[in-house]
């Protein structure tokens, strides 16, 4: 496993993402990806996914997850 600081090195280099934000991800989601089985199952954890709550072409309540306040993503 790579230290702390080369993995907010690493997810510094993201657009948009800078040295406090890639720190305030890995306090959340910490540097273990094996609890995700895939890319997608983080985005859903993280409240990333676009929702599709829809009927009768009425849009109805789009609540974001808990994980997504936690982030800062909203």
């Amino acid at each position: 496993m790579k230290p702390v600081n080369e993995q907010v090195c690493l997810i510094d280099t993201i657009p948009g993402v800078g040295e406090r934000s890639a720190q305030v991800i890995i306090a959340e989601i910490g540097v273990n990806m094996n609890q995700f089985p895939s890319a997608a199952h983080l985005a859903s954890w993280a409240g990333l996914c676009p929702g599709n709550n829809e009927s009768a072409g009425k849009r109805k309540s789009g609540k974001h997850a808990k994980a997504a306040t936690y982030l800062g993503l909203h």
